[in-house]
């Protein structure tokens, strides 16, 4: 069954304004509304054709590819005959219309009034969703002009090298809080608590520190969002010292909207000690340094974060781990296979090994050996780089499982390997498993091997097998299956989740309103008495916003100017909303001012702009706290900016107090900023109408 329409009534069709349908059998003469395209549907052999209502449905037709998106609902009086269409709908189209079953149209009105105040409603937060696209996008286009602006100063040596400011100052517990090794061994994760963009510098505390020379801790720091990393750093074990170990990065990070983490594991020789300081005050649990195999921690790392412009400070870092930087950080738990090409040059120095392919399967290693016999096989040139932990898989496809005893070797590449004998733990690179038997309980046995912290692009790997049975006659067979690389990974502390909000129940399925009875005379009901509130009613909220952040926090290099710059989405207050609202609250010297701009990148809050001052970024309006308390609502001839103004207003304290959570500088002042936001509101008169 095909659909089809004339050819000069396609483009209508697609031209977005919704579209009815009418079924034979109703006249869509009623339903010609200002803003409907209405269109009837009539059968014909061999399909359905679609016209304008009064045009005749005669003449060459061309088929409809897909359903029109803009479709808002199919009226007919019977609901088997829009069977068809919606069947051809369901094959063509993702979701079908709804259905109104009217005998004529005047019926189906206010079934399809309920449809387009809901249609509107969809409509209106698709429209929400692309504004906030929209200054997303304006916003990074400004952080682009901004880099190139930064690169071509620096290129040209038109400015000069812009200096480190302190962005995070947690000092070391004068108590002697600290996170230690444990059997040379430490993994942890933190997050930072700000975003990358700008940080330049960071710095840890090493409280204790007897680490032989080679000894190695890791850093890294990635973002919390994507996992990749941003900045990583190996540090050798006589560069471990008590005291502040600082580490740069080659230039500031860029705009990247992401929470900073930093991971760290360190790596040392039995005996060893190495101990990093921990904050002297505890904090938020998603704040606090996870630790792997110990207890929930309540305190962060004691560290120093630095930001500097992106583009104007360009340092070689020591200690940088350049093949690092860009990697995915994949969840623990998450394996990575090796290429093909890793088996194709497998080496078997002792016993005899086969390759065994299934179907469209990829060639395994496979060996049959009996007791007191060994088999080595050999994978040189194994890529490692980025790895932190290597696991091979071995299976028993014949014989007793617990007979088998295995072992997996790591040995640098190009190592003379011709016997068991060759293989050596001298090396810094060396690493062995140690013997491991198959479990009772069945399945492939697992052979996991960490690799140095400093390992290089590549290594040879060796599987080495041995038969522990006596009774001849019993030989095993053996199955080399997998070969897996793991990126090692301690994440931090994951917040409780929020309370969420209940799902809204279900509506009631809409039916057609009854055709109007004949009319007669109305009878008059009573006036109704006022209903007094009860005490179960709740009472009225203030203004809300569901979203708030900090874009910028600000300050002069005397203190004598600061602002915070923060931005609003969804702010709610009584019945009226809107969407986006920005704003500056600034302290002067003469005390707290809110700041409003018109300008690329604010969105549009006045109906008129009420303000004719302007400075080098564009005109600009000024609100004082002797303003909120005389004439500043006067000065609005519109209603609803009064409103938005005086709803802004009273949101203030909430507003701060939220954003300045997303920068340490403006955090460590919160009670500063709350103070300044509680004296605008409170010095705000009423305002009328």
């Amino acid at each position: 069954m095909t659909l089809s329409i004339a050819a000069t009534d396609l483009a209508a069709l697609f031209d977005g304004i919704p579209a009815l349908l009418a079924m034979e059998g109703v006249n869509p003469a009623p339903l010609a509304l200002p803003g409907l395209s209405v269109w009837q549907v009539t059968r014909q052999a061999g399909g359905l054709r679609l016209h304008r209502p009064g045009s005749g449905a005669e003449g060459p037709g061309v088929p409809v590819p897909v359903p029109p998106a803009s479709a808002l609902a199919v009226v007919t009086p019977d609901a088997t005959l829009a069977v068809p269409l919606l069947a051809w709908w369901s094959c063509a189209g993702p979701e079908t219309p709804p259905v109104i079953e009217a005998a004529d149209a005047e019926a189906a009105l206010p079934q399809l009034a309920r449809l387009a105040l809901a249609a509107l409603s969809r409509q209106a937060a698709a429209t929400a969703v692309l504004h906030r696209a929209l200054a997303a996008a304006r916003q990074e286009a400004e952080e682009s002009r901004e880099a190139m602006v930064s690169l071509i100063q620096h290129s040209s040596r038109s400015g000069p090298p812009a200096g480190l400011s302190q962005a995070l100052a947690l000092q070391p517990s004068a108590a002697g809080h600290a996170v230690t090794t444990q059997d040379g061994r430490l993994a942890a994760g933190q997050a930072l608590g700000l975003k990358l963009e700008g940080l330049a510098c960071l710095a840890v505390h090493v409280r204790e520190a007897q680490v032989a020379p080679a000894g190695l801790l890791r850093l890294r720091l990635y973002g919390a969002e994507s996992g990749r990393v941003f900045g990583a750093w190996l540090v050798p074990g006589e560069a471990l010292v008590p005291g502040w170990l600082v580490l740069d990065l080659p230039a500031p990070l860029g705009p990247v909207r992401e929470t900073a983490c930093l991971d760290l594991t360190a790596e040392l020789e039995l005996g060893d000690v190495l101990a990093l300081s921990l904050d002297d005050r505890q904090t938020a649990p998603e704040r606090a340094l996870a630790v792997r195999g110990g207890p929930a921690q309540e305190r962060a790392l004691a560290l120093r974060l630095w930001t500097a412009p992106f583009g104007r400070r360009f340092v070689v870092p020591a200690y940088w781990d350049a093949e690092a930087i860009g990697q995915a950080l994949a969840a623990p738990g998450v394996p990575m296979r090796l290429p093909a090409q890793v088996w194709e040059g497998a080496r078997f120095p002792v016993g005899q090994v086969d390759w065994m392919a299934l179907g469209t399967e990829a060639p395994r290693l496979v060996a049959s050996f009996g007791p007191g016999k060994q088999l080595v096989i050999v994978l040189p040139a194994v890529p490692v780089n980025g790895l932190d932990l290597l696991q091979a898989e071995v299976a028993v496809a014949r014989g007793d499982a617990g007979q088998l005893e295995a072992a997996l070797w790591l040995q640098p590449d190009g190592m003379p390997l011709a016997l068991e004998s060759d293989l050596v733990l001298d090396g810094p690179e060396a690493r062995w498993s140690g013997w491991r038997s198959a479990g009772a309980e069945g399945g492939p046995l697992l052979l996991p091997l960490a690799l140095p912290l400093n390992a290089p692009r590549s290594m040879t790997v060796v599987l080495v097998l041995r038969h522990a049975g006596q009774v001849p006659g019993q030989p095993l067979r053996v199955e080399w299956s997998d070969l897996l690389g793991f990126r090692d990974l301690c994440p931090p502390p994951v917040p409780a989740p929020r309370q969420p909000l209940p799902a809204p129940k279900p509506s009631a399925p809409i039916r057609p309103a009854p055709p109007p009875r004949a009319a007669g005379p109305v009878p008059v009901a009573p006036p109704k008495r006022p209903v007094a509130a009860t005490a179960s009613q709740p009472a009225p909220s203030g203004p809300s916003a569901a979203i708030v952040r900090l874009q910028e926090y600000f300050v002069t290099p005397d203190g004598g100017y600061r602002h915070l710059d923060i931005w609003l989405e969804g702010v709610l207050a009584g019945p009226r909303s809107w969407p986006v609202l920005r704003f500056k609250l600034a302290l002067r010297g003469e005390g707290p001012v809110l700041e409003f701009r018109a300008r690329e990148g604010w969105p549009t809050m006045f109906s008129t702009w009420p303000s004719a001052e302007a400075d080098s970024w564009g005109p600009f309006l000024l609100v004082r706290e002797g303003d909120l308390a005389g004439e500043a609502f006067d000065r609005l001839p519109q209603e609803r900016d009064r409103h938005m103004l005086a709803a802004m207003v009273r949101l203030l304290p909430d507003a701060v107090a939220r954003a300045v959570r997303e920068a340490p500088q403006a955090a460590a002042e919160e009670a500063l900023w709350l103070r300044l936001a509680r004296r605008l509101a409170d010095a705000m008169k009423v305002p009328a109408g």
